[in-house]
């Protein structure tokens, strides 16, 4: 009688135990399943290169679909907003940051694009970036536009939307390639790191980047030479702005650059996200969703950038009829679209 009590007493205990081990696993479980799924177990995103503005934020856009996304490996590829354009035609990657200007072209076949790029699909416009011409202070000679055009001009990413957009705003001062070479001038290609470096060691005089105002690259050399950005003419402003280029204009506010007392005009492009319009409609819907609840880890690692970040301006630059239907169908909700 003792050996059956004791039989039994183990049989609970066990019971006990093994239910206990199987709560456990059903909250893990709970736990995953709580994620997102996706349709793949990789994410590509087309960033820019090191030192843009634009690899941070596909980083912080990596870790939080990885955070909410089962079994999901997203990472950042480097690129330029054509390149990126470029690559999404071809499936080298899913999804991709390029400037809205760009985004134009490509579906228009126009511009640095030869034919009409289908595959694509908008899903946020994010922020204003500060197209910038710099040189250093010390570089006396160089004060305005013209003055650049006998120098060696560094423009960024080859296939980035740097120099698209460069071209057309010089395009509105008579000056072009073959007219800077024709100077003695000379036109170099790269990462922002390492243009910036070059400028700082004296191998190239001037440098174009974007920002947010600031550009990363310009504010690290700054630490042993004062940088001096290049006014844009308000005409020429006004005129590009005018021409369905997807250029606008803005002021580098006072103060982004050491010894910036005063505001500095400069052309504006657009960043913004675009997928492959082949994704799943729900999976583009989770991806829009998960960047828009997860602003606050863009605002802690990212504040100058993050701050432009806002459902109020998400189709600014963008036509409506070209957003991914799962982008589209989030926003409606958002009371963003009708």
């Amino acid at each position: 009688m003792e050996k059956l009590k004791l039989s039994l007493l183990l049989l609970i205990c066990t019971s006990l135990i093994l239910a206990a081990c199987g709560s456990g696993n059903g909250e893990k479980a709970s736990g995953e399943e709580g994620k997102l799924s996706a349709p793949s177990k990789f994410l590509r995103i087309g960033s820019g290169p090191m030192g843009s503005g634009w690899f941070p934020i596909t980083t912080v856009m990596s870790e939080i679909y990885m955070d909410n996304f089962s079994g999901l490996n997203a990472s950042q590829i480097e690129g330029g907003s054509t390149a990126n354009l470029k690559s999404l035609d071809v499936g080298d990657v899913e999804a991709a940051i390029n400037y809205t200007s760009d985004f134009a072209d490509a579906i228009k076949g126009e511009g640095s694009f030869n034919k009409k790029i289908e595959s694509v699909a908008a899903v946020a416009s994010l922020y204003p970036v500060f197209q910038t011409i710099a040189t250093l202070e010390k570089n006396k000679d160089i004060n305005s536009i013209e003055d650049i055009v006998d120098k060696h001009i560094f423009l960024g990413p080859k296939d980035g939307g740097g120099p698209v957009a460069f071209w057309r705003m010089m395009a509105e001062y008579g000056i072009d390639e073959e007219k800077i070479k024709a100077a003695g001038g000379k036109i170099s290609y790269g990462s922002y790191n390492d243009g910036a470096s070059m400028m700082a060691d004296g191998n190239v005089d001037v440098f174009l980047g974007g920002g947010a105002p600031a550009i990363p690259a310009l504010q690290e050399i700054e630490l042993t030479n004062q940088v001096k950005v290049l006014p844009i003419d308000q005409d020429k402003l006004e005129s590009i702005s005018q021409k369905g280029f997807g250029i606008s204009f803005d002021s580098i506010p006072a103060g982004v650059y050491k010894g910036q007392d005063e505001e500095i005009q400069t052309y504006t492009t657009v960043s913004m996200l675009t997928v492959q319009k082949e994704l799943e409609e729900d999976y583009v819907y989770n991806l829009t969703k998960v960047f828009w609840d997860n602003i606050d880890a863009f605002e802690k690692q990212i504040p100058e950038r993050a701050k432009h970040f806002t459902l109020d301006t998400v189709l600014d630059g963008i036509n409506p009829e070209t957003l991914h239907p799962g982008a589209k169908k989030y926003y409606q909700e958002q009371n963003v679209l009708n």
